[in-house]
């Protein structure tokens, strides 16, 4: 193996199709690797049990047929484990779950199963095990997995293998390669769509017969694609349980522009810096109207970021901020970006820190801000007033269906890479309720959703519009 021979050692992350044997050849070359060696343990984790104990059972399957003359000895035997008592050596079986497996033991050899669907994202499990492989010569870890949606630890190693950062090779097997996805069909014939596929992919007609028939049987052209796709940024895109399509997004990519960055300084100067928090990709029209949605978090360094979105009324995002900032300061910020776009239409996030960002910005003097109409139950027909924008579990699929809807009806238009990233990554759970995959965040996501449900509320006509309007600070764009 050209690595083995290059560094001496084994790092490899394979990304995989349906049932292409993978597991099979890893299986085989860890029962190699420890019946070869004195003293080694080879260490499989797989991501549920029966996933474990197939592949426990394959490995089985190769000790019994392994040859007599060549078929070491073993003794206290499990389900769990095959130990080779000569040899001092020890084939381990695991399934993830436990944060503290495999630690504790020294593990030469470590093929990592379908990592994408580790609990959590995979990344205390992964980040734990790794530690219990020395990096030493004739050492060897194989992540490998089936794509389970953007994001997450496998998605994260895949991502920086791409693109050569570490030391893991990355490795993508697609459908077209198994001899046995063929499917002959004398009338069969390619439509336009089955020609451009094949000569991109170099597929022959039996290929195509047996993509057509496949998609048939799944029902799902999209299915399809998650299942056995034609190359790696496809498997990630269409597996998992993404809330907005897909495909969608992926052409939302082709519209991207890098922002111009500014900081926001105390003063309310907008100061042009390439690590500011505020990403511009249009200035302030005299034409145009504009909301913000915002989602605000605790401020810490560690937690969720606080987000500012900023749409213009023809639906484009403008201009987004992004960062760490006490809550009362998200307030002075939020009420600078507002007066920077023409007085902005502004919807805060009540929920929880958001109370102090509305409060902010009300004792700033800022208007117009959205206020909510909610029926007082104590007093039949009165109307409360409540400042900022509620998210409930009855709100918030009503805002993010929306959202998905605008997106598939192409009425927003989003230039910033980081919320497409987001929106990439934010499924829906197993419970029915929609959140970021583990490991990511959806702040981007949950403010853009607002800044749109404002356009819906944006009053016809701002008292502001009728004054001289100056903008706040004297630097800018």
């Amino acid at each position: 193996m050209r690595q083995k021979e290059e560094r001496g050692r084994v790092r490899k992350i394979l990304l995989k199709g349906r049932q292409q044997g993978a597991s099979t050849l890893l299986e085989g070359l860890a029962y190699h690797f420890t019946t070869h060696r004195k003293g080694s343990t080879a260490f499989v984790l797989a991501h549920e049990e029966a996933s474990s104990q197939a592949l426990f059972d394959m490995t089985k399957r190769y000790h019994e047929h392994c040859p007599q003359l060549v078929k070491p000895e073993t003794s206290n035997s499990n389900a769990k484990e095959l130990r080779f008592s000569r040899l001092d050596s020890v084939f381990k079986l695991g399934t993830a779950g436990n944060k503290q497996i495999g630690r504790g033991n020294t593990i030469q050899f470590l093929h990592a199963s379908e990592v994408a669907f580790w609990p959590q994202g995979g990344y205390d499990l992964l980040a734990g095990v790794l530690q219990a492989v020395p990096p030493q010569n004739d050492t060897w870890v194989v992540l490998e997995s089936t794509a389970n949606g953007v994001g997450g630890s496998f998605y994260d190693s895949w991502q920086a293998a791409s693109q050569g950062q570490g030391e893991y090779e990355p490795i993508f097997v697609p459908w077209y390669w198994q001899h046995e996805y063929r499917l002959s069909d004398p009338q069969f014939e390619a439509s336009a769509e089955e020609r451009e596929i094949a000569k991109r992919f170099g597929l022959d007609d039996e290929q195509l017969a047996w993509r057509r028939a496949k998609i048939f049987e799944l029902k799902s052209e999209d299915l399809f694609r998650q299942e056995y796709p034609l190359f790696a940024e496809e498997a990630f895109i269409f597996s998992g349980r993404p809330v907005f399509l897909p495909a969608l997004v992926e052409s939302l990519e082709d519209k991207t522009e890098k922002p111009t960055r500014y900081r926001i300084t105390s003063e309310g100067d907008f100061e042009q810096d390439e690590s500011g928090e505020l990403r511009v990709w249009a200035p302030p029209n005299s034409e145009r109207r504009y909301v913000i949605g915002g989602d605000v978090a605790e401020g810490l360094s560690h937690g969720d970021y606080s987000v500012l979105q900023v749409l213009d009324d023809r639906g484009s995002l403008v201009a987004s901020w992004h960062g760490h900032i006490p809550p009362d300061e998200l307030g002075r910020i939020s009420g600078f970006l507002g007066k920077r776009y023409r007085q902005a239409y502004i919807g805060i996030e009540r929920n929880n820190h958001g109370l102090t960002t509305l409060t902010a910005l009300r004792d700033g003097g800022y208007q117009p801000l959205y206020v909510e109409e909610v029926m007082d139950r104590t007093s039949e027909g009165r109307q409360n007033q409540r400042l900022g924008w509620l998210t409930t579990a009855r709100s918030k699929p009503l805002i993010i269906d929306r959202l998905s809807a605008a997106i598939r009806d192409d009425d927003i238009q989003i230039k910033d890479a980081s919320t497409i990233q987001e929106l990439k990554t934010y499924v829906v759970e197993d419970n029915g309720s929609t959140n970021a995959l583990a490991g990511c965040h959806d702040d981007r996501v949950m403010a853009l959703a607002i800044a749109w449900e404002m356009l819906r509320h944006l009053p016809k006509r701002h008292s502001f519009e009728s004054r001289k309007f100056t903008p706040a600070g004297r630097a800018g764009y």
